[in-house]
């Protein structure tokens, strides 16, 4: 029965190796057929069009469950990616610049990047951001150097320069006129609550009830020391302990 149920939980797994490829193209190919729809065909039922679903709309879309799945694993110390995968991921992140930069100056108007100031890109990103790193808080404040430090302050006085310029200067190309404080708290709060206090919370009630490997293995260990299987100690019926193991008894 044992070889039976085996074999039985193999070929599951062999079953479901075989449909997963399935699966994804079936998923691959709706996918296609609603982007052809929508951007060749113009079925007005998907919303997908030149207009409505440039790049800009996508990366509203997308970035943030992009950013909780790639972030944590290129930032923890906990896990190392090969080689090519660095590469392959500083290599999308320099075309993403270069296109960025194409869309605000050819300008490319598919991409939805012309109009989209300073302040739109903060909300665009600061709450992936946030959600994405809220699981290594603890890990990045461990680690956090001198030069951490620096790097910090040094974004931080950019940051004011620009929001000073915005307000007081006019820079347009901030769009930070016109944003009031009500504005400021719908940007920020939300993000700096979530690593702040959200995510400790979260972590220490889920941790609650959870007990590590390494401490049931030790509580294990001492209680087996207590009946003498690991300290070779034995307690003969006078309550003296005897020295030696149990089995030279």
């Amino acid at each position: 029965m044992g070889v039976d149920g085996k074999g039985g939980d193999d070929g599951r797994a062999v079953g479901s190796r075989m449909r997963r490829p399935g699966a994804v193209a079936a998923a691959t190919l709706l996918v296609a057929v609603i982007l052809w729809g929508g951007y060749g065909r113009h079925w007005s039922w998907t919303g997908i069009g030149a207009r409505t679903a440039t790049l800009w709309d996508w990366l509203h879309l997308l970035l943030l469950p992009i950013a909780v799945a790639v972030l944590p694993l290129w930032l923890s110390r906990r896990t190392r990616l090969a080689r090519r995968h660095k590469v392959l991921g500083m290599s999308i992140v320099l075309v993403f610049i270069a296109l960025v930069l194409a869309g605000y100056t050819i300008p490319w108007g598919w991409t939805g990047f012309v109009g989209n100031r300073l302040w739109d890109w903060l909300e665009l990103l600061v709450l992936p951001l946030a959600v994405a790193l809220a699981p290594l808080t603890l890990e990045l404040r461990e680690n956090w150097t001198p030069r951490h430090s620096l790097i910090a302050v040094a974004v931080l006085a950019a940051f004011v320069m620009a929001v000073l310029g915005g307000y007081l200067g006019d820079w347009a190309w901030t769009g930070f006129r016109g944003n009031t404080l009500w504005n400021w708290l719908n940007l920020w709060l939300l993000p700096l609550l979530i690593p702040a206090a959200v995510a400790p919370a979260l972590r220490a009630r889920a941790m609650s009830g959870v007990t590590l490997l390494a401490d049931e293995e030790e509580q294990a260990g001492r209680s087996n020391g207590d009946h003498g299987d690991f300290t070779g100690v034995e307690t003969v019926p006078g309550g003296a302990p005897r020295r030696g193991s149990p089995g030279n008894a």
